[in-house]
């Protein structure tokens, strides 16, 4: 059952504007009934677009098998909605993912309470060890820290629940195959050996700047409440707090600088109601009578004295410090690395696409032009490219040989 989602999912693709649950349900949540439909069932349906029809029309099961064999090879699970272990409150989400790729322990992924903690990349060393805190005391009582695993407060995040031995969960906007942040690279490692890390990325898949907002969806969705620590006007963690706001959860912010820029976006959700934070206790009070059984309010900090991690440890993000009309210079052309030498049992399909690619990068219709290849079979051989790390996509469906 579980290849018939992720073939489901690479057909309609991966974005936050799926009403997927909709999908789902007009097909009693299953996925095999969605495949072996016709093309008017789907239609009459009413929950796919003609263009989602044709897609799925033209996307092969071989694809999914594949994705579902390189999980089995790197010891990764695969959670659909049917899942006992896919998170329950995310299934009550309108967007909810089709398929979670998960590495760690899956249990932390329904017990407990779950909330979510995050906040700016360039966040001052005040914010860091305020967030760091904060995870302690909430993992302590028995809470499950959610955050995004980047730089700043989300890995002052998980840092301070693994450093008060509780559970904690990152989120990914790419592939866990993919090196993301070299420099939490031992925070996600941490992370796997006692909680989980999750994506809805397959493989090797490159983070976008589209990736991040999609993923923020399902930080919110897993988790009761989400607590934002320093946030500027734009940040990324307003768009999770939103998230929240609109499936019905709770939201809550971290009271800053009036005059800090950085904290704007904070101060404006506690403007807007949010409930302000100014220890563990103001969170859980909220939860006490409905999570008394999960909970250990006497770890209810009613203050941050409590010192959790040093702020050193965690990186941030550096502010910029460019004058306000610095020139900018244009962006240098893409270089296509040279590939590593190719497996020699590598079909005569996948051989042709990666020597069009050793010139240059190239779009989808390009490669299907320049190989004569069908639609179906030309994605199955870039998916399994993909997933052996000898090229990778980026934005506008562009392909180009994986730098090594």
């Amino acid at each position: 059952m579980t290849k018939y989602f992720v073939w489901l999912q690479c057909a309609l693709g991966i974005t936050s504007s799926l009403r997927t649950q909709e999908m789902l349900a007009a097909f009693d949540s299953n996925a095999r009934a969605i495949f072996d439909a016709s093309d008017y069932d789907r239609r009459v349906s009413g929950v796919f677009t003609a263009q989602q029809i044709d897609r799925m029309r033209r996307t092969t099961l071989a694809q999914a098998e594949l994705i579902c064999d390189e999980c089995t090879r790197l010891k990764l699970h695969m959670l659909t909605p049917p899942d006992e272990h896919y998170p329950a409150l995310l299934r009550h989400v309108m967007n909810l993912p089709l398929v979670l790729y998960v590495r760690g322990d899956l249990s932390c992924l329904q017990q407990g309470l779950a909330l979510a903690l995050v906040g700016t990349r360039r966040a001052d060393r005040k914010s860091v060890d305020i967030a760091s805190r904060l995870a302690g005391d909430l993992a302590r009582a028995g809470c499950t820290i959610v955050s995004g695993g980047a730089l700043g407060i989300d890995a002052a995040a998980h840092w301070g629940a693994l450093h008060a031995q509780g559970k904690t969960v990152c989120v990914l906007g790419c592939g866990i195959s993919h090196s993301y942040l070299p420099e939490n690279a031992s925070l996600r490692q941490r992370i796997a050996q006692s909680g989980a890390v999750v994506s809805e990325y397959p493989g090797n898949t490159a983070p976008t700047k589209h990736s991040f907002p999609t993923r923020n969806r399902i930080i919110a969705g897993m988790c009761a409440g989400t607590i934002v620590v320093e946030a500027g006007e734009r940040s990324g963690s307003l768009i999770t707090a939103t998230c929240a706001t609109e499936q019905g959860r709770d939201v809550f912010a971290v009271p800053g600088d009036a005059f800090g820029s950085t904290y704007t976006g904070g101060n404006k959700l506690i403007r807007e109601g949010a409930k302000p934070v100014f220890s563990s206790a103001d969170v859980l009070e909220e939860y006490e009578a409905n999570y008394a059984h999960l909970l250990n309010m006497r770890q209810a900090a009613r203050d941050l004295e409590r010192t959790s991690i040093l702020p050193e440890k965690v990186a941030v993000k550096r502010k910029s410090a460019e004058p306000a009309r610095a020139a900018v210079a244009p962006p240098a052309p893409a270089q296509n690395p040279q590939p590593t030498p190719l497996p020699a049992d590598l079909p005569p399909l996948e051989q042709k696409l990666v020597q069009c690619l050793c010139a240059k990068p190239l779009h989808i219709d390009e490669l299907a032009k320049a190989t004569n290849a069908g639609l179906g079979e030309l994605f199955a051989a870039l998916t399994k490219l993909e997933i052996a790390t000898i090229i990778e996509q980026t934005p506008g469906k562009i392909f180009r040989l994986c730098a090594h």
